[in-house]
């Protein structure tokens, strides 16, 4: 699963794409933007992994790497 490329996203629509997560995935991908928001206010990307990452581990998926694109950066996820 991929979420768009937007140049601009919230940690809440983050968040949204992480809550699709399903327990029979064994992978995930999110494009995370350089440009983030939380609560309409700008936010740091790494503040923004933070509170996403702890949300995915629940899931039981861990960081598989990531890949530079244009506006931010895909990353991966898979089971242990």
């Amino acid at each position: 699963m991929s979420q768009s490329s937007p140049s601009v996203s919230s940690v809440e629509s983050l968040l949204a794409s992480v809550s699709a997560i399903t327990n029979a995935q064994t992978s995930f991908e999110l494009f995370v933007p350089a440009q983030l928001t939380l609560k309409g206010e700008s936010v740091g990307q790494d503040v923004a992994m933070a509170i996403v990452l702890d949300k995915i581990l629940a899931h039981d998926l861990i960081p598989a790497g990531f890949e530079e694109q244009p506006g931010g950066r895909l990353y991966k996820y898979q089971k242990e």
